[in-house]
């Protein structure tokens, strides 16, 4: 009989597990709630060298705070699109940078909407457990894995920068040009917590279309402004209700 239970078990797990293949039409849309940082690139603040640049021109002292809620929903099981709205509060610093000496420095609100799309190199694993009689009902679980993903997209950003230090005197301050498109692209990764809620981490850069978000443009400046999101996501699915049958007379 013990035997015959083992059998049993194996073969009800086997068809889940073949069901699971199409189960994430199921859920195809959730929600997402991100808490994470910011940090700019532009004209002012970066690396005390002269020919520091990518990641080595980042100071992390100046990591600003981000907030962001968005919408995902599954096209396919590899592909599927998202809608973000974030807040973040962005802040430069000519301390420890090239151009000490200056002394200008800057902070800002920004708010921005965007759209991506995103691939997944490996398959989103939901959660599943089942209850082993053999071990007094004790549950265990399977499906359990890291889903890798890259996205990309575009969208548009509101801000206001507001002059700090030296920058207040500046003439060539202006904070009027308060709108840009924006190119997001990252990556991302996501593990699940139950069968509906996901915890994840995000990497995300944004290219933009202006050089303004510091509100300072100087002369030799040849390159736009750019700034990173570094975001923890908690993303919870809507299961699919299933209709009720019609009432026929």
């Amino acid at each position: 009989m013990k035997a015959l239970k083992h059998i049993i078990l194996f073969c009800l797990l086997l068809i889940s597990t073949l069901g699971f293949s199409q189960k994430w039409k199921l859920s195809r849309s959730e929600y997402t709630y991100g808490i994470g940082v910011v940090n700019y690139f532009g004209d002012i603040g970066g690396a005390s060298k002269v020919d520091a640049s990518g990641f080595s021109d980042l100071d992390l002292a100046y990591s600003r705070p981000v907030l962001a809620v968005g919408y995902h929903y599954k096209m396919f099981e590899r592909l599927a699109i998202k809608g973000n709205l974030t807040y973040a509060n962005i802040h430069g610093s000519d301390v420890n940078s090239i151009n000490e000496g200056r002394n200008n420095s800057f902070t800002t609100n920004m708010f921005e909407l965007n759209g991506h799309i995103e691939y997944h190199i490996t398959k989103e694993m939901q959660m599943v457990s089942y209850s082993k009689m053999s071990m007094r009902g004790k549950v265990n679980k399977f499906n359990v894995g890291v889903n890798l993903y890259v996205f990309a997209g575009v969208g548009g950003a509101y801000f206001k920068p507001k002059a700090l230090d030296n920058l207040t005197s500046d003439s060539r301050f202006d904070d009027s040009k308060n709108l840009s498109l924006v190119f997001p692209v990252g990556l991302g990764i996501k593990y699940p917590l139950s069968s509906t809620t996901y915890i994840g981490l995000e990497l995300g850069g944004r290219l933009t279309t202006t050089d303004f978000i510091d509100g300072f443009n100087t002369e030799t400046s040849t390159s736009k402004d750019v700034y990173y999101f570094t975001v923890i996501n908690v993303s919870t699915k809507i299961k699919r209700l299933k209709q009720r049958p019609k009432m026929r007379f």
